[in-house]
């Protein structure tokens, strides 16, 4: 048993090395795909689209998962993890999930930056009213605004705008290692994580995880139900139910000592990581084999 513990304990510290990098090297890939002109005209054009969005997940969606679980019986602790982690809206990953489904990543690249930005100025307002005593600004979260989307997005950006010809040459490479460190990232730390998940059973959190990301989701997408465009449906499910699990650690990490608040939070983007990156292969998949029979 020392044994199996200590290759899932190796297996999650590769995949929890991989994934900044897997989440650096998709949004400076998102540089390289979309212009900033490009990105700036869609916000622009679809100015009701990311309103919606900024709406839903950075108010509507916390706010209702707080009076949710005021009245279900789960341990405090992991209600504290879903308000958290609920609050912290524009997860890199939703971009992979659009692409992987062959859409456009234009609205999904832009839902990151402008969901970010909105977490960063509406949390600091809404947490401590929903959880007393906890405490966060807009400073404490800038550094990984920076560091995980500002930074790789504008390198990206820099070299398609002045070194095209190599920004065409390395792109078919970095998308291949992308893939590659997403699959190490979101699959071996479902591994690592399984004794994790195991202790959990019981607590009511795996199945609330579930749940609450299922129904997160589909609520996104139902909101676009009525939009004729497919890439803005995708964006919004992805979003709704992809929570950005950095930003709520930047919280835990200032305000919390409980391990039980920081493993929830983990488990719970586990889950829908995992969720997420299968449903969007399996309507990749599809739509080529769509394509292939027309």
């Amino acid at each position: 048993m020392n044994v199996i513990n200590g290759v899932l304990n190796v297996i999650y510290n590769v995949s929890y090395f991989t994934m900044p990098i897997f989440i650096l090297l998709l949004v400076f890939n998102s540089g390289l795909s979309e212009h900033p002109k490009t990105i700036l005209k869609t916000v622009k054009d679809n100015w009701g689209f990311f309103l919606r969005l900024v709406a839903f997940n950075n108010v509507i969606l916390p706010l209702i998962l707080w009076q949710l679980l005021r009245i279900i019986p789960i341990d405090p602790v992991y209600s504290a993890a879903f308000v958290i982690l609920f609050l912290c809206a524009g997860a890199s990953t939703v971009i992979a999930f659009v692409q992987e489904t062959g859409e456009k990543i234009t609205y999904a690249v832009s839902t990151m930056i402008l969901l970010t930005l909105s977490t960063v100025l509406i949390l600091p307002i809404l947490l401590p009213r929903m959880i007393e005593g906890v405490e966060i600004t807009s400073l404490d979260l800038i550094g990984s605004l920076i560091a995980s989307i500002l930074l790789p997005l504008s390198a990206g950006s820099f070299m398609r705008l002045f070194f095209e010809d190599l920004a065409l040459n390395i792109k078919p490479y970095t998308l291949k290692t992308q893939k590659v460190m997403m699959n190490i990232a979101v699959y071996g730390m479902m591994l690592g994580l399984l004794p994790e998940l195991v202790q959990l059973i019981g607590s009511g959190v795996i199945t609330s995880s579930i749940l609450i990301v299922l129904a997160s989701a589909v609520i996104g997408y139902l909101i676009e139900m009525k939009n004729p465009d497919r890439a803005m449906q995708l964006t919004s499910g992805f979003a709704g139910g992809q929570r950005n699990g950095a930003v709520a650690f930047a919280v835990v990490l200032n305000n919390f000592s409980d391990p039980g608040i920081f493993l929830t939070i983990a488990v719970t983007t586990m889950i829908s990581t995992v969720l997420f990156s299968t449903l969007s292969t399996y309507i990749g998949k599809s739509r080529l084999k769509e394509a292939e029979t027309r």
